[in-house]
């Protein structure tokens, strides 16, 4: 939907043709007599992987028609596919697919709106024919701050991408990559499958940041244990075993995504998400907040983000909103009646956003079905007469006052009145 918002400009061609460090791709007699791209496959648990990934332009071999799949290979090789992961060859040419770059419109377009700019200013994305083979492709990741140059893990020093790299910092950037550019996981629900993953050695990971990013690549599917129960974070990465990584990383159709046991858990599921409720009480105040929503907003639109609503003039309006949020332009955002959620993770709070004129003409009924809420035993009335008081008199720090002996706190900025209740 933010598609035709996104100047088309930004899906002009990146070229990236590259290989393995050593690799050719001239055809091999030997292995085309075996019907297989390389001699050295047949018996291969990646196999197929490894032949859907030469077909694609991602991958090429040898000049002995072998294709190594048990070799470890380097950052810089796995940095290189994971971006030809996303990219597709047309005649020889390999360039970024230009479904992708209108995908990471939807979700980055500051993003895809910088990679447009490199084009514009005569980036080539091709290996370079003199120093380093990898430099354009490693210096990429912060031209578009995937990294930032004094990252913990892989700062801005190519000889760390010249070494041989280990499970652990592959599912630190497939990782990390999942949650810049594909989905931002519930942080509790991420860690509720570190501590609940099975794996006996998913506490082995190095204590840097490293290990900040394991969670997401077994909920994504994109990275799993082994069938003896280990993760084996310490392991070098193998040539078979990157290729299948990163081919996931970008088709969702070959993941099998690791979904812990939810039993006893309060939680709810939004846009195929999963956000953890710490207790009963806020599980069954955001399932009232959502049945009154359906309820009472006859007209606009209810949008939702995590463990909250927000009632909107329509969804052309709220997906306007939420392009304009993620390019930085929040002066130009249209104000939203109101909002309401819990918190997410163990804080025992709650709130509603409402603008201090009382302007809601999608949300008014709603507002007092949702004080009516907040009050308990049907006095939200009373609560409304209470609020508008205390909002006279409010000041630029926040009040604290109970109602029908449940906490509460007022509070204004910039002509928004935000009323939370805790417990």
């Amino acid at each position: 939907m933010f598609r035709k918002m996104v100047n088309l400009a930004i899906a002009l061609a990146l070229i990236v043709g590259v290989s393995f460090v050593g690799a050719d791709s001239t055809p091999k007699v030997k292995a085309a007599e075996a019907k297989l791209p390389f001699s050295d496959i047949e018996k291969h648990w990646a196999k197929d992987e490894i032949i859907k990934a030469y077909n694609s332009g991602l991958i090429n071999g040898f000049p002995d028609g072998t294709f190594r799949p048990n070799d470890v290979v380097n950052a810089d090789q796995f940095v290189v596919m994971m971006l030809k992961a996303f990219s597709t060859t047309t005649n020889g040419k390999t360039e970024f697919d230009m479904d992708w770059i209108l995908e990471l419109g939807d979700i980055r377009p500051d993003i895809a709106m910088q990679l447009g700019s490199l084009v514009r200013k005569g980036f080539d994305f091709k290996p370079a024919k003199t120093g380093y083979w990898a430099k354009p492709f490693i210096d990429l990741l912060y031209e578009i701050s995937f990294l930032s140059t004094s990252d913990e893990v892989f700062p801005e020093n190519y000889a760390v991408y010249k070494k041989q790299i280990k499970r652990e910092q592959a599912s630190y950037l497939l990782g990390l990559w999942y949650k810049k550019y594909e989905n931002v996981p519930d942080p509790y629900y991420a860690e509720l499958i570190t501590t609940n993953s099975g794996l006996k050695d998913f506490n082995n990971f190095t204590n840097t940041s490293v290990k900040n990013y394991r969670a997401h690549v077994l909920l994504a599917g994109i990275m799993a244990g082994y069938p003896e129960g280990n993760f084996y974070p310490q392991r070098y990465v193998t040539r078979a075993e990157a290729l299948t990584m990163v081919q996931r990383l970008r088709d969702k159709t070959l993941r099998t995504p690791y979904k812990p046991n939810l039993t006893g858990q309060y939680y709810v599921e939004v846009n195929g998400n999963i956000y953890l409720m710490s207790d009963e009480f806020k599980y069954d105040m955001y399932n009232s907040m959502a049945a009154l929503a359906e309820k009472h907003v006859t007209k606009g639109y209810v949008g939702q983000d995590g463990p909250g609503f927000g009632v909107y003039e329509s969804k052309e309006t709220a997906d306007k909103n939420d392009f304009l949020v993620r390019m930085g332009e929040f002066d130009k955002v249209t104000p939203m009646d109101l909002s309401v959620g819990v918190a997410m993770g163990t804080s025992r709070r709650m709130g509603i956003a409402y603008p201090a004129n009382k302007k809601m003409p999608y949300a008014a009924t709603y507002f007092d079905a949702l004080l009516d809420l907040f009050a308990g035993n049907g006095k939200g009335v009373e609560l409304k007469t209470k609020v508008v008081a205390l909002e006279k008199t409010l000041g630029s720090k926040p009040v604290d006052f109970t109602f029908n002996n449940r906490k509460f706190e007022l509070f204004s900025e910039k002509d928004i009145f935000t009323l939370t209740l805790k417990y």
